[in-house]
Order: C-alpha cells, then structure tokens, then sequence
C-alpha cells in the first residue's frame, strides 16, 4: 500500500513543494489549503501521514488535537513550523503531534522522517 500524505499549509509555494516532493517519491499525496478543507478531507478518507503547518487561519495545533482524537495513533501528524524553540516543540507535542520540523526542511530529510513515520504505521513506500 501506497502512503497517503495529508499536506496543510496555506502558502500556496510551500503547499506545493512539499506536495511535488513527496510525490516524486511515490507518495499518494492531497493537500489543503487550512484546517477545515483539511479536516473534511480526512472524514472522507483518513490518510497515514498529515504534515500541519503551525501557523494558519485555523491554528494548526487545532487541527493537530482534532486529527489525534479522531483516529488516535493509526494517523501520524507532523507539525511543520520556523518556531524551533522548546516552548513551540512542547506544544505541539501536548497537541498530539508524533513529529515537530523545522522549516526550512530539506527533501531529503521531509522524505526520511515521513518515510520512517509510514514504515512504523505498516504503510510501506513504493520508491
């Protein structure tokens, strides 16, 4: 089976960057462009892997905490923020977030964390 990648971010570049990377990599991957496009996306069918971006109209952690008590440990989300503090890092684990990188984050590392993420939740990666 195919990873499904959830990407959330409302900055269209990033959004597609990250998108167009992990599909090169044989992800199936959506996007959105926030929390709730995201979250009604989910509803229809849960992905493995979600990458949230921190900040958004619909706070990111929100969506964090949402996702985690819908589908619990069978959906990994990983909070992408420029905040690398220990106070952010605290949060966003007290959210449920299994994973918080840092932007900028390279392709390579994007792919090995997410690659890691869907090894561990049994999804297996075609590339």
């Amino acid at each position: 089976m195919t990873p499904r990648v959830l990407v959330v971010d409302d900055d269209d570049g990033i959004r597609r960057a990250i998108a167009t990377a992990l599909g090169r990599s044989g992800f199936d991957v959506q996007t959105a462009n926030d929390g709730a496009p995201a979250l009604r996306l989910c509803e229809l069918t849960a992905p493995d892997i979600v990458v949230v971006d921190y900040n958004m109209p619909t706070a990111g952690l929100a969506v964090v905490r949402t996702l985690k008590q819908s589908h619990g440990p069978s959906i990994y989300v990983a909070v992408l923020t420029g905040d690398d503090d220990p106070e952010t890092r605290e949060l966003c684990r007290k959210a449920g977030a299994d994973a918080v990188l840092i932007k900028p984050i390279t392709p390579t590392e994007l792919r090995r964390v997410l690659t890691a993420a869907a090894l561990a939740l049994g999804a297996t990666h075609a590339a």
